[in-house]
């Protein structure tokens, strides 16, 4: 499968099967970004937030995705069918 075929944003620009390195790269600055932003303001962060924080982010990605694959799913199954 192609992601850049699907979406411009998702593909990589130079192997259109493979994922874009700068959603790639959103991974790996988003955490250290997320604890630098509250260590600003003065928040104390443990262990056990630090875990807590990664999976609300995960569960948070898997439901940005559930909700986009039903509404594609709804889109190619009914609207699609009836053009």
């Amino acid at each position: 499968m192609q992601l850049k075929k699907h979406s411009k944003l998702l593909g990589s620009s130079a192997n259109p099967t493979e994922l874009s390195l700068t959603i790639k790269s959103v991974g790996v600055w988003l955490i250290p970004a997320l604890i630098a932003v509250i260590t600003y303001f003065g928040w104390d962060i443990t262990k056990n937030d630090l875990i807590e924080l990664v999976n609300n982010l995960a569960i948070l990605a898997a439901a940005v995705m559930s909700v986009y694959g039903i509404g594609r799913k709804i889109y190619y199954k009914l609207v699609r069918r009836n053009n």
